[in-house]
């Protein structure tokens, strides 16, 4: 269509040249240099006409390959378009299927639903009656961290007690194995009685128990220092109290001894004395029929 209209346009444009070359003021005297123009002008025109012919047919070539691509792409999208088509198609059933698991699904959902809605009933009351006992054990909380506070305040003034208590009984066993040296040293001066002096300690072995259980028989007799109505302060690791326990010495022979409980409660626990075991012995001073009936009558009670 452009170049059909460029020739028009060319040759009216060439016809009016003519024109007044003919008809014009200076025809006769101008009419080789203007036609010279117009031939020029011309042949600018057609190789004007040439190139855009030229670049018209590269353009309509073009178009021609955009237009076969076209026709190839929509011929592809069509085939994939019935593919689609044909998936869909067989989709059609399951999805169908899908639809009718979905409402029996939707249906147990609801259900559900409802128990649920039942079954929280008993849970609202039951939070209902947690709420003050959750109060009640923040309460608790808070009194135990104050105890566990006042525990550990009482801890430390405990270990520093302990410490304390430490720092002494280092003191005290100094203090014990000082005196025990000066005792020994002292004692290796004096003249040892020929029995058993008072503070004295002594190890002995119980041979036997007396049948009505109230003393026991030692191995050991006058020449071991015993004697008669002497009282002892008795100590035996393996009794069930840590308690100490007097004895007296009622019969006194060269190598044997009969020990009298003098409180009824050794009479009665045969733990404090037993055939086999080891006593230790320490002498002491003698006390009244009334202050042992008195320390009986406590020690009963």
């Amino acid at each position: 269509m452009t170049l059909y209209i460029f020739r028009v346009f060319t040759f009216l444009g060439v016809l009016g040249l003519f024109a007044y070359m003919l008809f014009g003021p200076n025809a006769s005297n101008s009419l080789s240099q203007d036609l010279e123009l117009v031939q020029k002008k011309h042949a600018e025109l057609t190789l004007q006409l040439d190139l855009d012919k030229n670049e018209s047919n590269l353009a309509l070539s073009a178009l021609y390959r955009s237009r076969v691509d076209y026709r190839d792409k929509e011929e592809e999208t069509l085939s994939k378009i019935k593919d689609l088509q044909g998936e869909v198609d067989g989709f059609t059933p399951r999805l169908a299927t899908i639809e009718k698991e979905i409402k029996e699904k939707s249906d147990e959902l609801s259900k559900l639903d409802q128990e649920i809605s039942s079954a929280r009933e008993p849970i609202d009351k039951i939070v209902m009656q947690i709420q003050p006992i959750e109060e009640k054990k923040k309460i608790i909380e808070k009194e135990k961290l104050k105890l566990q506070e006042t525990l550990s305040l009482v801890a430390q003034e405990a270990e520093q007690i302990e410490n304390k208590f430490n720092s002494l009984e280092v003191k005290r066993n100094l203090a014990s194995d000082s005196f025990e040296e000066e005792r020994s040293r002292l004692m290796k001066g004096i003249k040892k009685p020929h029995h058993l002096y008072y503070a004295v300690d002594k190890e002995i072995v119980v041979a036997n128990r007396a049948p009505s259980g109230k003393g026991i028989f030692i191995n050991n007799g006058y020449i071991d220092g015993f004697r008669d109505n002497m009282e002892f302060i008795t100590r035996n690791e393996n009794a069930t109290s840590n308690l100490s326990f007097r004895l007296k010495a009622t019969l006194v022979q060269k190598n044997f001894s009969f020990l009298k409980f003098m409180d009824q409660l050794q009479v009665k626990d045969s733990s404090f004395a037993s055939e086999g075991q080891t006593l230790i012995v320490t002498r002491s001073g003698q006390i009244t029929e009334e202050r042992n009936q008195v320390d009986q009558n406590i020690t009963l009670e």
